[in-house]
């Protein structure tokens, strides 16, 4: 059994891992974002072109960063319109944005939480693909996934929603509102006396936690090597 002291500084170093890991992700997503759509605007010479291809190519994470803004707010009750996947640009130099979905006004904690949907749910859709490719043994995981085109589909998945989940400036209007009422109430509790109970860190910080920090961090290299083996790929083509 390994020592209480220990066991919390392994858990650390695997949580620093993971949230590193996952900011490797976001960093990656949007330089490659960027040398894909410049990518095909050398070879195609043409901004509309460019965006059309690009959005070809993540329309399957574009549908699934909007389905979990719009499955958030009907779970938490919000009104939603209409859902697009058409892109929406002004300039190449500009960015682009692939999709959006109509959200009604609500609290800050709810316009919050379908903000950050599509990056809860990628990262949770990028661990359990990834856990059918390379855990379970092939009866287990389909017929499918065992095949070459399998694991190829599987790849494009981990791709397209890795570099597609991360919330935009939009998706997080309300956090700043939300960080503002927070540190009141806070304040407010604090000079009032109210204090939060202490959190009885020996229930959570296990070993089991441990071996789940360890499996989300081994799978959360697929997403980075898939992007930097793509980066790599990219520029020698730009140079043609």
């Amino acid at each position: 059994m390994v020592a209480v002291t220990e066991l919390h500084l392994i858990i650390m170093l695997y949580l620093a891992l993971f949230f590193l890991q996952l900011s490797a992700i976001y960093f990656l997503s949007r330089r490659l974002n960027h040398e894909l759509i410049q990518f095909f605007y050398h070879l195609t010479k043409s901004k509309s072109w460019a965006v059309y291809l690009f959005s070809i190519v993540f329309l399957p994470g574009t549908f699934i960063h909007e389905i979990s803004h719009f499955l958030a707010a009907l779970f938490l009750l919000v009104p939603v319109g209409k859902l697009e996947i058409i892109p929406q640009f002004d300039e190449l130099e500009k960015g682009v944005e692939l999709g959006s979905v109509s959200i009604g006004k609500t609290d800050p904690v709810r316009r919050f939480l379908i903000g950050i949907a599509p990056f809860i749910f990628g990262t949770g859709l990028i661990l359990a693909t990834t856990y059918l490719v390379f855990m379970n043994p092939p009866a287990q995981a389909g017929r499918f996934i065992d095949t070459k085109w399998g694991l190829v589909f599987a790849g494009y998945a981990i791709f397209c929603v890795g570099n597609s989940m991360f919330a935009s400036k939009k998706d997080l209007e309300g956090a700043f509102t939300l960080a503002i009422f927070l540190l009141i109430a806070f304040s407010f509790a604090y000079v009032l006396g109210i204090r939060i109970p202490a959190v009885n860190f020996e229930l959570i910080f296990s070993e089991g936690f441990i071996n789940v920090l360890r499996i989300a961090n081994t799978f959360l290299l697929v997403p980075v090597l898939l992007d930097l083996v793509v980066l790599f790929l990219l520029k020698p083509l730009r140079r043609r």
